[in-house]
């Protein structure tokens, strides 16, 4: 059974006079059913609709009547939910809910659910939107994008007004949203996704001890992280990949009792395994535009070893590939990660990136 609630101004984001959507306690008599959604992002189908891990997924319906209800059964994460591109609120941790959103106005109205958090060891389940079934669905937008990285990619601590921060409040500032890959995507109206997890490496997670099941080029083959069953996705074929990752592999000196023992020989085994990444998710994408980036300002084994990779990609004839270096990055965001101000750069400089090189959208 789904508890239906009544969401009180004190949830509501700030927002000025546009905010006549409001949430309310009583639907029409009118028969509604699950309307198509459009997901957004790494998810596994359940009977009832989607169980999700990765971060920035997002769902997305239209509807013409005058109410809408959105399931949920996730105590585990926090969610954007906008109506057209107007944010309506934030949800913490809904639970085992529905909740029913009034939209004032002419519709057709876009809704939007995003996943804002970081769930590493937890999952939860969006069930679906509800209406009456009279609008035309979303469709899936002809431009996407996908970025795979780690903490710098998620949005780790994001909004943070300060560095020290408590687990609970890493959970609570992490906005993937406001991350540099969905406000790209969103300047180019692109579908994306955000492959991306805190801790992790392409071959040595942080300090070599964080994560100790888990290596990027496993996980991501998988919608759920403990569940070894290959992702199908047949409507995912990104215009553009763009790959972060090998801050956390070079993140501390390697003791003597892993198995690299040394710097040197760590720095091998990351770029043998990166550029065998790299094509994997070539021979997924064939046509896509793969971009390698690191920040400034980084250890030599992830900077150096990331030109070894995109060199080799280069040697063996790979022509759809680019190396960038990010602009500057401050230390804001909770542990010295990036604030939102960062991420707006990085972002900038992305959507100038892709201005420059209008062809890697292939037309679209």
């Amino acid at each position: 059974m789904f508890k239906s609630i009544v969401l009180t101004a004190a949830v509501l984001l700030a927002t000025p006079a546009w905010a006549a959507d409001k949430v309310v306690d009583s639907i029409s008599a009118a028969p509604i059913s699950f309307l198509p959604v459009h997901v957004g992002g790494r998810v596994r189908k359940e009977k009832m609709g989607y169980s999700y891990q990765w971060p920035g997924v997002y769902f997305e319906a239209r509807f013409d009547s005058p109410y809408v209800n959105l399931l949920f059964n996730d105590d585990a994460n926090m969610f954007n939910v906008l109506i057209g591109e107007k944010p309506l609120m934030v949800l913490d941790r809904p639970g085992h809910t529905t909740i029913t959103i009034q939209a004032t106005g002419r519709g057709p109205h876009t809704v939007r659910v995003e996943k804002r958090s970081e769930t590493q060891y937890a999952t939860g389940q969006f069930q679906g939107f509800m209406a009456q079934p009279s609008a035309s669905p979303s469709r899936p937008r002809p431009r996407q994008i996908e970025f795979i990285g780690d903490s710098l990619t998620v949005g780790y601590g994001n909004t943070s007004a300060f560095s020290q921060c408590t687990t609970e409040q890493i959970f609570e500032t992490t906005d993937a949203q406001q991350g540099f890959g969905p406000v790209t995507a969103k300047h180019f109206n692109a579908d994306y996704q955000i492959n991306a997890f805190s801790g992790l490496g392409m071959v040595r997670n942080y300090d070599g001890r964080e994560h100790p099941k888990y290596r990027m080029p496993m996980l991501y083959e998988r919608a759920i992280f403990d569940d070894p069953t290959p992702v199908r996705q047949l409507d995912w074929h990104p215009q553009v990949v763009v790959i972060g990752i090998g801050g956390n592999d070079f993140s501390t000196d390697v003791r003597p009792d892993e198995p690299w023992q040394n710097a040197a020989n760590l720095r091998a085994d990351y770029v043998k395994t990166y550029t065998a990444f790299v094509k994997k998710v070539r021979a997924r994408n064939p046509d896509a535009w793969i971009v390698l980036a690191t920040p400034q300002e980084r250890q030599e084994g992830y900077i150096g070893g990331t030109d070894d990779v995109f060199a080799a990609l280069k040697a063996a004839g790979d022509t759809k590939i680019d190396r960038v270096s990010l602009p500057e990055l401050d230390a804001i965001g909770c542990n010295g990660h990036p604030s939102t101000r960062a991420d707006a750069r990085v972002a900038d400089f992305y959507i100038k990136y892709f201005e420059a090189h209008p062809q890697v959208w292939q037309g679209k």
